[in-house]
């Protein structure tokens, strides 16, 4: 007998399914209701790409208090984090760093930057997760998003007044909830505050996150020094607010401002680098603050049928403290990282007959700048890693959806990004000169209904990365005089290097019925260009330990292949109402092709799984989700970090949620109920030699989390 779709739909998410977006009754769910805002470029969706969604109710429903919390069930994405300065960057199949492209509501998030790899980390978590509405993730490069877009694309959607409100008519809606994760002893207080009157909305939302050290599995041994077992302890907090105001001049025409404030800090007793005499100490701090004006307008016009402009600024800055004790001196380094700038797009939609042409352009001027404070005794000795620096950008895109026939479409799309940075010279630091980079990609997708319910889609493009100011300037030189000798070394700027290049294709199937959806996906990327760092020259009579500086020197190919799903499990068997089974599977496998070496960013195989339950009242619902992770093989890692080779495991978490009233919420969640120990390799690829204890980088152990939320 010829399986049927439903059967073949089935057997996909058995075999693996991604976290898809969770549909429960409106009456439960009423104030996390899913909003998209078509006026913004940034939340339209891409047919011919493999699109991870998560939006408000999954974040709620996984207790999630971090982006690691949020990505926890996403095969192929990950995190990277330091057991000082945190999470730092999203990975996408084996692509992290700058190399992924983060928005918020189209603005772009400032560089990482990190010179060294002590005493100064700008990372790029500066989003509260209670502020988000929705989290999209393009896999893979996206060409129309420009520079950056390597790996992928991160998008997030802050919340608007019309999530919370009625359709019509004035409106008011006000919440607070609260939460508690016992893997950090982290609570969390969030406030939102929507009204409409008249034309007018508005929203505020403020959330406050205090917590100490995420704990790892079974303690360690306390002691002090890189054999150190335990986790450092310490102590975090952040700020959050979110402000919205939009003016309604008609249906087809919004005006909006928005703010945003995000403030993170964090104190901790730094054991694993101090002695038996001696204490260190961290005291880190990061701040973002965005202003921006928006308009949506609509209707019949000549150039667009949908327009959508934007004009934000931003400021991000991160300041790193270190005191550094020994029994004969007191040392104190003080360094900060700080870019502010405005960024402005317009964003346009226009249907022509079977073409749905959507184009735009984007401007960006950004000002960089580091500065460094060694305090030694009393004395302080100030510098720079790079010069103060300024950097114009500026892009057009063109896409495309032709549709060809009722079941065949093309996709193709063209982006032109041109990027110039100039220096600053001045007492601490010379002018490095200026770096020029411009690049024409495209790619070319396309969507083919084959029968029914079963669709073909792939694409084929290519994709860039500017060189960052870390990349282009970062200078250092150092001279140690010991037993009459002098040791040396200089780490020299490298302003003439080229843009990181890729091409990526990608062949999937993807089958839609009313029972639910499967994709499978099928992927090969390579990468030309990849700036390395601190590559030798050599040693020469000033510099006798050497000389170093960045170049354009690896080719790397990262394939692999992907499954996801959801299944409603309630109109497949004819009972069972508002059970939903889920899943996904993810594997990758990179080389550094250039000398056939394996590429440690990329993550081991992958499979998750899960069962959700939202009774047919509404009021109540569970999860089960189980994720099992293969072992990272010495031989898929570089001989340097065989040593940090993980085993397999398996995690099981149970999360459940029940309202005893309409406006009443409570959640609770037990993660890792089976009290697995387990390390994840992108949170220990990064680590050196001189982590001598693998041990205090393992998970959590069996850990809780509960929250309460009231909506008047």
């Amino acid at each position: 007998m010829k399986p049927s779709p439903q059967w073949a739909l089935l057997a996909l998410c058995c075999a693996g399914q991604a976290v898809a977006e969770q549909q429960t009754p409106d009456a439960a769910n009423k104030d996390l209701e899913r909003i998209v805002v078509q006026g913004q470029r940034a939340q339209q969706a891409k047919p011919d790409t493999a699109i991870v969604s998560i939006d408000a109710q999954q974040i709620s429903r996984n207790l999630s208090a971090d982006l690691s919390d949020v990505l926890r069930y996403e095969p192929g994405v990950s995190v990277t984090r330091d057991e000082r300065f945190g999470i730092g960057s999203i990975n996408i199949r084996g692509m992290d760093g700058n190399r992924v492209k983060i928005l918020v509501d189209g603005v772009e998030l400032a560089d990482s930057y990190g010179p060294t790899t002590t005493y100064l980390q700008s990372g790029r978590n500066t989003v509260d997760m209670d502020a988000l509405a929705r989290m999209d993730i393009i896999k893979g490069g996206d060409v129309s998003a420009g520079s950056g877009a390597l790996g992928g694309v991160v998008q997030f959607r802050t919340k608007d007044p019309a999530d919370f409100l009625s359709a019509n008519g004035n409106d008011s809606y006000l919440s607070l909830q609260a939460g508690y994760r016992s893997d950090a002893e982290r609570y969390s207080e969030t406030a939102t505050l929507a009204n409409r009157h008249g034309a007018v909305e508005s929203l505020l939302v403020y959330t406050r996150r205090d917590g100490q050290e995420t704990e790892n599995h079974g303690g360690g041994s306390d002691i002090r020094g890189p054999g150190r077992g335990a986790v450092n302890p310490g102590d975090n907090q952040s700020d959050n607010v979110l402000g919205k105001a939009i003016w309604h001049i008609s249906s087809d025409n919004q005006l909006g401002v928005v703010g945003e404030h995000f403030n993170g800090q964090s104190a901790i007793k730094l054991y694993s680098e101090s002695s038996a005499t001696a204490l260190n100490r961290s005291d880190d701090d990061i701040t973002r603050n965005r202003l921006g004006l928006f308009q949506t307008l609509g209707g019949d016009y000549v150039l667009f049928d949908q327009l959508h402009w934007q004009l934000d600024y931003q400021k991000t800055r991160t300041e790193n403290g270190t005191l550094i004790n020994s029994a004969t001196s007191h040392r104190f380094v003080n360094r900060f990282y700080d870019q502010k700038g405005y960024q402005g797009r317009i964003n346009l939609a226009k249907q022509l007959g079977s073409h749905s042409l959507r184009y735009g352009a984007n401007y960006q001027h950004q000002d960089y700048e580091n500065l460094n404070h060694n305090t030694v005794d009393g004395v302080t000795d100030t510098s720079r890693f790079s010069p103060k620096a300024d950097g114009n950008i500026y892009g057009l895109y063109l896409e495309d959806n032709w549709q060809l026939s009722p079941s065949l479409a093309l996709l193709p799309a063209l982006r032109y990004d041109n990027y110039h940075y100039s220096t600053q010279a001045d007492s601490y630091v010379a002018d490095w000169g200026d770096s020029k980079n411009h690049k024409l990609t495209g790619q070319l997708g396309f969507n083919w209904q084959v029968a029914g319910p079963l669709a073909l889609f792939g694409r084929y493009g290519s994709g860039f990365r500017a060189p960052s100011i870390n990349d282009l300037y970062y200078y250092y030189e150092n001279n140690v005089s010991f037993g009459g000798n002098n040791y040396s070394y200089i780490i020299r700027p490298n302003p003439n290097l080229k843009s990181e290049q890729s091409t990526f294709s990608e062949l999937g199937l993807r089958l839609s019925t009313s029972h639910g959806d499967a994709e499978l996906t099928f992927f090969d990327n390579h990468y030309r260009n990849f700036i390395e760092s601190q590559v030798p020259l050599g040693a020469s009579a000033e510099y006798s330990l050497g000389e170093f500086t960045s170049q354009n020197l690896d080719k790397v190919r990262i394939k692999g292949v992907e499954l996801k799903g959801t299944l409603d499990l309630g109109t497949f068997l004819g009972s069972a109402e508002g059970l939903r089974l889920k899943g996904a599977a993810a594997y990758a496998d990179g080389k550094n092709t250039g000398d056939d070496a394996p590429l440690d960013s990329v993550s081991p195989l992958q499979l998750y799984t899960g069962l959700d339950y939202d009774a047919p009242a509404g009021n109540w619902g569970s999860s089960l989700n189980v994720t099992w992770t293969a072992r990272k093989k010495p031989s898929d890692i570089t001989t340097a970090n065989q040593w940090l080779a993980t085993p397999s495991f398996t995690v099981v978490d149970m999360t459940a949620y029940y309202r005893p009233l309409e406006q009443l919420q409570l959640s609770a969640g037990l993660f890792n109920l089976l009290d697995k120990k387990y390390w994840v390799w992108s949170q220990v690829r990064t680590l050196s030699t001189q982590s001598q204890n693998i041990e205090r980088y393992s998970q959590p152990g069996r850990n809780v989390g509960v929250g309460i939320k009231y909506s008047f």
